[in-house]
């Protein structure tokens, strides 16, 4: 052992000591997903400030997304694999939690109609940190959904049907 070894140990443990603070800072989120803390913004390395945001409903890959603050929702839909075929666009909704004067947060649901953006080109909706997109789906993919259910609710009821009849006779 040299007597520099004991200088490089020592510089080696204050580096690594002093980098583990940065890390929290930089590249990663500052609040635990799924805790009621709001999101914040937070340095991503190359992609610059990233927000948090939830995307629900009709899309192809919903999910919570990491994107840069410059998002805005038709690139996080875009992001998610771009609305599926039964998708409501004239109804899509954020959902954003406001800070108020008192410290609480109160729920403010903003309602976009993506069909007029595609026609008439309207000014993009930017995303917050912590909002949560829905793309419902529209009334006619709603009963895709539900009709299979009932054919086989009435398969059942008809089958029951036939059992008390036979046993009734």
């Amino acid at each position: 052992m040299t007597k520099r070894t004991p200088v490089l140990v020592g510089i080696a443990l204050t580096l690594m000591v002093s980098a583990a603070p940065a890390q929290s800072l930089f590249g990663q989120q500052n609040n635990a997903i799924g805790s009621n803390a709001p999101s914040y913004y937070y340095l991503g390395g190359k992609e610059g400030l990233m927000i948090g945001v939830n995307l629900w409903g009709f899309v192809d890959k919903p999910g919570r997304y990491e994107v840069p603050s410059s998002t805005d929702l038709v690139q996080l839909i875009s992001y998610g694999g771009g609305p599926l075929v039964g998708a409501n666009l004239s109804k899509v909704k954020i959902v954003r939690e406001i800070l108020q004067p008192d410290s609480s947060y109160k729920t403010e649901v903003i309602h976009v109609d993506l069909e007029h953006f595609e026609k008439k080109g309207a000014q993009p909706v930017l995303l917050l940190p912590g909002d949560t997109i829905i793309v419902p789906g529209s009334t006619f993919s709603t009963l895709q959904e539900v009709l299979p259910v009932l054919g086989y609710l009435g398969a059942i009821l008809s089958g029951l049907g036939t059992i008390l009849l036979v046993l009734h006779y």
